[in-house]
């Protein structure tokens, strides 16, 4: 079932479907939407209510700013307060991830457990001042499209690729570049910490975007997952292993 949240001037589409406790909420990374976790979705609804959002400038949320991690997070704690489902398993992919763990910092009680897929988890934290400079600079997603590339790996199917390739290129430029924007760098290790305190697990691509040996330092409660054969998009290529 679509539903349509309103949070101050933006709406935001919310996808609602399945029964049972505890509910699982899935947050979408980096100019992807609600889709990168459809068949997690398909799969865990039959069990578990299983909320999916598009968050603002995707799918059928409104494009109104601003898109960086907090918005988001606070966007998410309104969709779960709004549909009474709290406390949640929150799980975020890639950028997605940041926001999850933004969200368990300034809505803990929202929060029963939290998953990262493939997230930017790592000493550095997000670091892409770079990548938001470049899209603003040629006002267009091309820039992003060397990082798309290393997503991959070996066993990652074409339609994947595709798939995800005009996913991510055709987002809006400015809400590509506005959702890095302000990522927490300097305070991933508190809000790591902070998601220890809480059922914790963080499942990897074959070649992690983040670092599972600086995790496993700073957070010793973690579960951590890689699953072998299978890029970024993790949650696409393996789904069953996934689920």
């Amino acid at each position: 079932m679509n539903r349509t949240i309103v949070v101050g001037p933006a709406s935001l589409n919310v996808i609602d479907t399945g029964s049972g406790c505890p509910c699982f909420v899935f947050i979408h990374g980096l100019a992807c939407d609600h889709t990168a976790w459809q068949l997690q979705v398909d799969d865990l609804s039959r069990d578990y209510r299983c909320v999916s959002i598009d968050l603002r400038g995707r799918g059928g949320s409104s494009l109104t700013p601003p898109f960086d991690t907090t918005r988001q997070a606070d966007d998410v704690a309104a969709a779960i307060e709004e549909l009474g489902i709290g406390p949640a398993i929150v799980v975020g992919h890639s950028l997605g991830g940041t926001a999850a763990l933004l969200l368990n910092e300034r809505h803990p009680d929202l929060v029963l457990g939290i998953v990262l897929g493939d997230a930017l988890v790592r000493q550095q934290g997000v670091g892409a001042q770079r990548l938001v400079a470049a899209l603003r600079a040629a006002a267009t997603t091309e820039p992003m499209r060397p990082l798309v590339e290393t997503f991959w790996v070996e066993e990652t199917p074409e339609a994947i690729r595709e798939g995800v390739r005009e996913l991510m290129l055709g987002c809006p430029f400015d809400v590509a570049a506005g959702m890095p924007e302000n990522a927490p760098d300097d305070r991933m290790k508190e809000l790591v910490q902070l998601a220890d305190r809480k059922p914790f697990m963080a499942i990897w691509a074959e070649r992690p975007l983040g670092d599972p040996a600086w995790l496993r330092e700073v957070a010793p409660f973690v579960r951590q997952e890689i699953i072998a054969g299978a890029g970024h998009f993790f949650q696409l290529e393996k789904p069953a292993m996934t689920n």
